[in-house]
């Protein structure tokens, strides 16, 4: 043992300056990570490194890594997967488990438990930050676990089973298409009124609604589809945003750094001086097919199933617009809906089409499309080409890169692995590959 300690020692004596030399020449996120490993005084420096980079930091090029379960099942801690080099590192990282992770983002695991309290973790530097639960989920979970027993009571009896419930909860969830003029935001810790008559009206139609079903209110993991943060809290601790799909309705909900509630984004909210306002009942009602968030130049983009795209201004007078309206290119449910920036700033729209035997699912292609502006008028076009830009998809997060940047990575490609979790076999995922969009083939 004593030679160890003595190599440690001697590794740890290098000067600092030296070592911040040796790691402004390390060109992959993953050569940092070893770097990090060799012991605590390097790990020290390179953490220095992330929160307080120099004026002219290294350009890194650093494809995702898949975050995978170890060799040996460990329960504390996890591998990580090079995919282009399909090579399974030997560190692992101390990350929870029994946690949804519903968003990779600035380097931060965005984590929610069965609690509804959702956490940032930094699997590198092990540091949480511990956020406000998501308290409308509690009354979600109330409503899923009696739906049985409410769902054979007549409409209006529902109607006021409902309400009792959200009194428990102090919570109001109108459910109704509202006027332009009733949009308003609602936050945890304010009241929100009485119920309105129109509620009664809308509850006692809802049974007759085609796209309302009971199973609609499946035990998701834990009900929350994807976060996504507008900056590193490392380096903004009191200016970061996050941003979550969440619930039964797939709605969407934010929280400020120091709030002690969220904010919830309710109903079809828009900008008063949008020419198209969102007053469609398809979106109101249909707020579980929200699909995906992107910040991007200081503004949230979510997209939801019918290419419908909104803008989230978050910073001073929440603020949102309705970029897009509905289309029909791709409405089948059994498809999933990626939004994307490109390595030129474009926002792309991806549709996996997915096909189904009995219960699982295999991905047969993808079909693109970029939201251009012509003449004021903003709409998704079909691309047949990335270019030099590959695409990595995953259930919490995607992103694009520079094909040319990396040794082996495929350019005009899409990167994508199983999001279908709701039914692994005991052999796992098995819908991974990789789509060319040349070849309209997946390998």
């Amino acid at each position: 043992m004593a030679p160890e300690s003595n190599s440690e020692s001697e590794w740890a004596s290098l000067p600092e300056e030296l070592l911040d030399s040796i790691l402004g020449h390390l060109a992959s996120m993953a050569d940092c990570i070893k770097f990090s490993a060799v012991c605590s005084d390097w790990r020290r420096i390179a953490y220095k490194n992330y929160r307080n980079p120099p004026c002219d930091p290294p350009r890194r090029h650093q494809l995702p890594l898949l975050m995978v379960p170890t060799p040996d099942s460990s329960t504390d801690t996890r591998s990580l997967y090079d995919v282009r080099r399909k090579r399974l590192y030997d560190f692992r990282l101390k990350v929870p488990y029994h946690r949804r992770c519903a968003g990779s983002s600035h380097g931060w695991l965005i984590f929610v438990d069965d609690s509804y309290q959702v956490t940032l973790f930094n699997p590198f530097s092990g540091k949480s930050i511990h956020l406000p639960p998501i308290r409308r989920l509690f009354f979600e979970k109330r409503i899923r676990d009696e739906v049985d027993e409410m769902w054979v009571l007549p409409d209006y009896e529902k109607y006021q089973y409902k309400k009792k419930l959200r009194e428990e909860y102090d919570e109001e969830e109108k459910e109704y298409v509202p006027d332009i003029d009733e949009i308003e935001f609602y936050n945890d810790g304010e009241d929100e009124g009485d119920e309105l008559e129109q509620d009664i009206e809308h509850e006692e139609g809802e049974s007759r609604d085609p796209e309302f079903r009971p199973e609609r209110f499946h035990e998701s993991e834990y009900s929350v589809v994807r976060g996504v943060l507008s900056t590193n809290p490392e380096i903004n601790p009191n200016g970061y945003f996050l941003m979550v799909i969440y619930g039964t309705q797939s709605s969407l909900a934010f929280v400020k750094s120091g709030d002690e509630y969220w904010t919830y984004i309710d109903k079809s909210i828009c900008d008063q001086n949008v020419r198209d306002v969102v007053k469609c009942t398809y979106v109101d009602r249909g707020l579980w097919y929200r699909r995906d968030i992107v910040y991007r130049n200081g503004l949230f983009y979510v997209l939801d199933h019918l290419g419908v795209l909104l803008s989230c201004d978050l910073k001073t007078n929440l603020k949102v617009e309705k970029i897009t309206g509905i289309d029909t290119l791709h409405d089948e449910l059994n498809n999933k809906s990626y939004l994307v920036e490109s390595s030129e700033g474009d926002l792309l729209r991806v549709i996996r089409v997915i096909e189904y035997e009995y219960r699982y699912g295999m991905t047969i292609k993808f079909v693109v499309y970029k939201l251009v502006d012509f003449c004021g008028d903003p709409h998704w076009t079909k691309v047949n080409s990335l270019g030099n830009d590959a695409l990595f998809l995953g259930d919490n997060h995607s992103i694009s890169v520079v094909a040319s940047n990396f040794v082996g990575c495929q350019p005009n490609s899409i990167y994508f692995c199983d999001d279908c979790d709701d039914f692994y076999d005991c052999g796992g995922p098995n819908d991974i590959g990789v789509f060319n969009l040349h070849l309209i083939a997946i390998f």
